[in-house]
């Protein structure tokens, strides 16, 4: 009985250690969004956006999200929204841009935003 124990405990820090290493190695991909609105951009159709980046998240491809708002002050006097999305790999960022959800997505808001940056990178630690 002490044997078997003895060897599940082994395996189980083996397993472990394994486990940690694959994790390790596979670098997260971020893609960051910010959208600026235009000065009189109604706060509805400003909501639509936010709505339908948030519908995007729930995409299987997506393994995190999260968003805010830009504070106004001296040095950012305009609307501006960031949008985070975490991906398992850069082919997932692909799937997703590829995907008709967001090809639909990218319809939304045209005319109240002024302008769309963003920036993509593998997470390091």
């Amino acid at each position: 009985m002490k044997k078997l124990f003895f060897k599940i405990a082994i395996l189980l820090i083996v397993s472990s250690f394994s486990a940690n290493t694959q994790a390790k190695s596979a670098k997260l991909f971020k893609h960051i969004v910010t959208v600026t609105f235009t000065e009189n951009a109604p706060q509805n159709e400003i909501d639509e956006v936010d709505k339908s980046f948030k519908g995007l998240a729930k995409l299987k491809v997506v393994k995190a999200y999260e968003w805010g708002v830009a504070p106004i002050t001296d040095r950012n006097k305009e609307n501006k929204h960031t949008y985070a999305f975490t991906f398992a790999s850069l082919e997932d960022l692909d799937k997703y841009a590829k995907s008709p959800e967001h090809q639909k997505h990218i319809k939304v808001g045209v005319s109240v935003t002024k302008k769309v940056e963003a920036v993509q990178y593998f997470v390091e630690k």
